[in-house]
C-alpha cells in the first residue's frame, strides 16, 4: 500500500502536471522522507522543483535559489540563484525576499544595488523576517540605499531583537541613546502597531 508523501504516492500526480505534488516529491528526495537532509536523489530533487517551478510554484523557485547559490546537486550558478530568489521573492516568500536583498547589496549573481537590496529586505522585514529586519535597520543607519533615520532604525532592530536576534539585542541600546523621549515613544508605538498587524512572526 503507497501513500501519499512516498515518491510511490506522488509520482503518478507529479507525473500528471500536479505542481504541488511535484514540490512535494522534489522535497522528498532532495531532503529525504524524514525532512533531515539525507537526500535520496538530489538530481531528480533537481528535475521536479524545475518542473515545479516552471509552473510558478514559488517554494520550488526558492529550491532551486538556495540549490544554485551553494551548487549542492547542480553547478553552481549564482545568476540563476538570483532569478530563481526573484521569482519566489515576487511571489511573496520572505526567505527569498531576504536572500535577493543579499545578492543585491553584495552584488553576488549580478551587479550591487544597495535600493534593491533596501526594497528586498524591507519587503522580507514587513512579513517579520528578523534577520531582513536587523539588515533593514543597518540600511537605515548607514543611508545605503535609504535616507538616514534613527527611528527606523531603533523600530526594525527592536523588532529583530524581539525575536531573538543576537545583532540587533546587542546594539539596539547604543540606537536607542541617540533617540529623545519623543522619538522613543513613537518607536513604541509604530512597533506595537507593526506587531498587532502580523499574524505570524518568525
Amino acid at each position: 500500500m503507497t501513500t501519499p508523501d512516498t515518491v510511490e504516492g506522488l509520482l503518478p500526480q507529479a507525473e500528471a502536471g500536479d505542481a504541488n505534488a511535484q514540490f512535494a516529491l522534489a522535497k522528498l528526495y532532495d531532503l529525504g522522507p524524514d525532512q533531515d537532509g539525507q537526500s535520496l536523489d538530489r538530481a531528480a530533487a533537481v528535475t521536479w522543483y524545475q518542473a515545479a517551478a516552471a509552473q510558478g510554484h514559488a517554494e520550488a523557485c526558492f529550491a532551486l535559489g538556495l540549490l544554485c547559490n551553494t551548487g549542492d546537486g547542480v553547478a553552481r550558478d549564482d545568476t540563476a540563484a538570483r532569478d530563481w530568489f526573484g521569482k519566489a521573492a515576487e511571489a511573496g516568500i520572505a526567505d527569498a525576499q531576504f536572500n535577493l536583498g543579499l545578492m543585491h547589496y553584495t552584488g553576488e549573481g549580478g551587479e550591487v544595488g544597495f535600493e534593491e537590496a533596501a526594497r528586498w529586505f524591507g519587503a522580507a522585514a514587513e512579513q517579520g523576517h528578523p534577520k531582513a529586519q536587523f539588515n533593514l535597520g543597518v540600511r537605515y543607519l548607514s543611508g545605503e540605499g535609504l535616507k538616514q533615520d534613527e527611528v527606523a532604525v531603533v523600530k526594525w532592530w527592536t523588532l529583530a531583537s524581539m525575536q531573538g536576534h543576537p545583532a540587533a539585542t546587542a546594539n539596539l541600546d547604543a540606537a536607542r541613546e541617540r533617540l529623545t523621549a519623543d522619538q522613543l515613544r513613537i518607536v513604541q508605538e509604530m512597533t506595537a502597531d507593526w506587531y498587532s498587524k502580523l499574524s505570524k512572526p518568525f
